[in-house]
């Protein structure tokens, strides 16, 4: 009988201590909740407009835990924390939370950050990612000109390239601007010249004046910053001017080849005078005339050139070949019309 009592106390005694070392191995094996697919849809967030733009951010945890929360934060910003959802059923799962990101979110680098925890402890994790703020831009004041053009002169082709941003309407600097032609009766643009933007966002570039076309300035934007811009084309009519029709009538006065006769082979006087209309009287010209020659049964032919005085004179020589006529052509001039003398025949022995 007291073999059996023993048994049974021992018996007691091995189940409490197995009880006990049971509860220990559960203490021991508790862990911390563990983090995992951090997850920001869309990345990077890209705000082009007044419209906010919402971006979800998930992440999976595991191992029970009591608590997660999570906040949003730029790199020199206050955090925003995060309303999740959590799993259903079970704080082991996928939690998820949204934010609206509009114009007052700074652009630039942006962290989540998640921390779930229970009795064991805490765990953490972050992942970064990107906020772009995209702005309008716009170019204004475009211009091409003059207007019309004389063909081969040179336009001036500018305007200011502005940014509608977060401190308002203001000057772009330091941007490329194209500037773009488009010919009279075509349908193609093309680039034909740039400019870089000074501080105010101004730009201007000279151009040759060829042909008759229209003129605009292009912006291609920059990626993450700005919107490009087009400004609206500005037509130039480029025109080739016609010579002015002389006004001054001219003519050619007391000509004379002297000696007459002479002997084949000397010189010959030629003199003369070239005047103008002016003013209601002939006023001597000064120009450049030309000496011709013509024998008895053949044509005129160039001499030589002469020129006026101050006082439309001219006085020259020429060799004596032939019996012929001579006389003097004056061509004219922007301002004054031609005029040829009389001849004079020289006999020649």
């Amino acid at each position: 009988m007291l073999k059996r009592i023993s048994a049974v106390i021992l018996a007691a005694a091995v189940a409490s201590v197995g009880l006990a070392t049971g509860t220990a191995a559960n203490a021991t094996t508790a862990e911390k909740p563990t983090l995992s697919d951090l997850t920001i849809n869309p990345s990077p967030v890209v705000v082009t407009s007044r419209d906010k733009v919402t971006a979800t951010f998930s992440f999976v945890v595991g191992k029970e835990a009591d608590k997660v929360e999570a906040t949003i934060a730029p790199r020199r910003g206050d955090a925003r924390s995060l309303t999740l959802t959590a799993p259903t059923g079970t704080p082991d799962g996928k939690y998820t939370g949204t934010f609206s990101f509009g114009r007052g979110e700074p652009a630039g680098e942006w962290r989540l950050s998640v921390k779930a925890s229970n009795e064991t402890g805490a765990t953490e994790a972050s992942k970064d990612f990107r906020v772009f703020q995209v702005w309008p831009t716009d170019i204004v004041r475009f211009g091409a000109g003059p207007e019309p053009a004389r063909f081969g002169s040179s336009l001036t082709v500018s305007g200011r390239l502005v940014i509608h941003g977060s401190r308002g309407f203001d000057g772009l600097k330091d941007q490329r601007v194209k500037i773009l032609f488009k010919e009279k009766g075509s349908w193609r643009w093309k680039t034909v010249a740039w400019d870089r933007t000074n501080w105010r966002g101004d730009f201007a570039v000279r151009v040759k004046a060829l042909k008759s076309g229209w003129w605009k300035a292009e912006y291609d934007g920059v990626r993450g910053f700005t919107h490009g811009s087009s400004s609206d084309g500005d037509q130039v009519t480029v025109f080739r001017p016609r010579p002015p029709k002389p006004d001054a009538a001219s003519r050619v006065v007391d000509f004379n080849a002297s000696p007459e006769p002479v002997k084949k082979g000397k010189k010959l006087s030629l003199a003369g005078e070239l005047q103008t209309w002016d003013h209601g009287r002939w006023d001597g010209y000064e120009g450049k005339v030309s000496v011709w020659f013509k024998a008895k049964w053949g044509k005129w032919t160039y001499v030589k050139t002469a020129w006026t005085d101050g006082s439309g004179e001219f006085s020259t020589t020429a060799t004596a070949r032939k019996s012929g006529d001579w006389r003097v052509v004056f061509a004219g001039d922007k301002d004054t019309k031609p005029s040829t003398s009389k001849s004079d025949w020289v006999l020649v022995k």
